[in-house]
């Protein structure tokens, strides 16, 4: 951005993009992609303000759009976090080195599983100035942030806000019905375009029956690793039921802050809290469809409670209302990558609740398990790029098929996705993706068994038990989490432990 013909570069890429004919969310998903290519960024996100329109804010964000997170709402307490602070001060800011950034907040990464080393992010302006969202970019590899890339940042910014304005000027004078006929048109497109062929004759079978597991109108719970399918599987049963005319209401309740969680389920009346607005919950946006509880096992236990009470009267009221419950009738369908049995025996999970959804149980094998479904994968990822990015079409060469085949893939279909996604930018105006651009890092055996030649107990020889049991552990988390590229979620899954357990044997170790 230093010199004068990239900056003439640039004016002309974001004037394209502004006067491209596109439909307001299609154009903001296109700023957003320049200013992931003008940054050189990997992915970036932009949250808007629910309650922008009213005097006061509330204290979280939801992401309008964020690259890499497929069909998912990340919800961020402005109190917290790089994107709370610029939203809080309406001052950009960027750092190089988020690790030793005191505002850096992780709780995203092990929502997404994507470790974040550098974040710009800038605020959105509405036309009053008023601060109604945060336009931020995250990298990895791809170099530093500087000032320039702040600035073009903020000069996309403004017209990310444009974008929006005529979007809102545009849905408002759009007959809803149609409006709302209109975006499930273009959901039932994409869900019935999904390839119901598996290598794998346990995700088969699952392929094979889930027109019946969609019509018996029965709770689903579906388990599996984290980004090995689960939403899909449950946008599918919906697609094949009764209430497909309905509506299906995804939320992850791994990204709601558990303060948040009763008014984003139940809603709220007006002046439940100061500055608050009457809105509907979730549950009450899928009367007469489907409700999906992703990361089911993130669930406040508190917050169980009052979901079983509504599986059991079929009713909900909000938060601060004294008008008699309102009835609901959705179908209920949850996901998790957690042990939920282990999870009751540790007092973590309400017994009652879990047989109370356990109707159906569909178990999805992690991608590792099912690698011959991976060329076809690859190439439905490269469609969605086009589709939806205007990406070019490319093909994957031999030796680069035989290293995804060969990977072994700890973040499922998701890390898939964010490699083709990082792939195709790095392979800029090439046809062909290679080995290279998909940049794998060669990472040592996780094994902690000795070979058949050393002594298992020579290194404890010289320490107490109890030095002795911390060096293991210590040993065992460090390569426990290097096997889950740093996702704290994650590693505390495969430890046995909580993700807050975890964290505090690290602050202990740290300490």
């Amino acid at each position: 951005m230093s010199k004068a013909h990239d900056l003439l570069k640039f004016i002309g890429s974001s004037s394209q993009v502004f006067f491209e004919r596109h439909e307001g969310s299609t154009l903001i998903e296109r700023i957003l992609d320049l200013c992931i290519q003008t940054t050189h960024a990997d992915r970036g996100t932009i949250f808007f303000d629910p309650q922008f329109k009213i005097d006061q804010h509330l204290k979280y964000l939801n992401s309008y759009i964020a690259t890499g997170v497929r069909n998912q709402k990340i919800v961020i307490n402005t109190d917290q976090g790089i994107a709370g602070k610029v939203f809080r001060s309406q001052k950009s800011h960027y750092s190089n080195n988020v690790q030793s950034d005191s505002d850096f907040h992780d709780e995203i990464d092990a929502h997404t599983g994507y470790r974040t080393e550098k974040v710009l992010a800038v605020p959105l302006h509405w036309q009053d100035g008023k601060v109604i969202g945060v336009l931020e970019v995250l990298n990895k590899t791809n170099g530093d942030f500087d000032e320039n890339d702040q600035y073009a940042l903020e000069a996309l910014s403004m017209m990310t806000t444009i974008a929006f304005e005529n979007y809102e000027m545009h849905q408002k004078s759009e007959d809803s019905e149609s409006a709302i006929e209109h975006r499930k048109n273009i959901w039932r497109k994409s869900i019935s375009s999904v390839s119901l062929r598996s290598k794998s004759p346990e995700l088969q079978k699952i392929y094979d029956h889930i027109e019946d597991f969609g019509k018996s109108d029965s709770n689903i719970l579906i388990t599996g690793e984290s980004g090995c399918g689960k939403e899909v599987i449950a946008r599918l049963a919906h697609h094949h039921s009764a209430r497909k005319e309905g509506p299906f209401i995804a939320i992850n309740c791994a990204a709601i802050p558990e303060s948040l969680f009763e008014a984003e389920l139940f809603g709220v009346v007006k002046g439940a809290a100061t500055g608050t607005m009457p809105r509907q919950g979730q549950i009450e946006l899928a009367h007469r469809g489907t409700l999906f509880l992703d990361e089911l096992g993130e669930m406040p236990i508190e917050m169980q409670a009052k979901l079983l009470r509504v599986l059991q009267e079929r009713k909900v009221q909000r938060l601060g209302s004294n008008e008699p419950p309102k009835s609901v009738d959705f179908r209920l369908i949850c996901a998790t990558n957690k042990n939920i049995e282990q999870q009751i025996q540790n007092e973590k999970f309400r017994e009652d609740l879990f047989y109370r959804i356990n109707v159906v149980n569909l178990v999805i094998p992690p991608l590792r398990e099912r690698k011959g479904d991976i060329p076809e994968l690859a190439y439905v990822i490269m469609e969605q790029l086009y589709q939806k990015r205007g990406w070019k079409l490319r093909t994957i060469s031999d030796e680069a098929m035989s290293a995804l085949i060969e990977y072994n893939w700890p973040g499922n279909i998701r890390e898939l996705e964010n490699k083709i996604e990082s792939a195709c930018l790095s392979a800029r105006d090439r046809a062909v993706l290679e080995p290279d651009d998909f940049q794998f890092r060669s990472k040592p055996a996780l094994s902690l068994v000795p070979k058949e030649s050393e002594d298992p107990f020579k290194r404890f020889e010289n320490m107490s038990l109890k030095e002795a049991r911390e060096a293991f552990e210590a040993e065992m988390i460090s390569r426990v989490l290097q096997g889950s590229l740093g996702n704290k979620s994650e590693a505390a899954r495969r430890l046995g432990v909580s993700r807050e357990g975890l964290r505090k044997i690290l602050s202990k170790r740290a300490a």
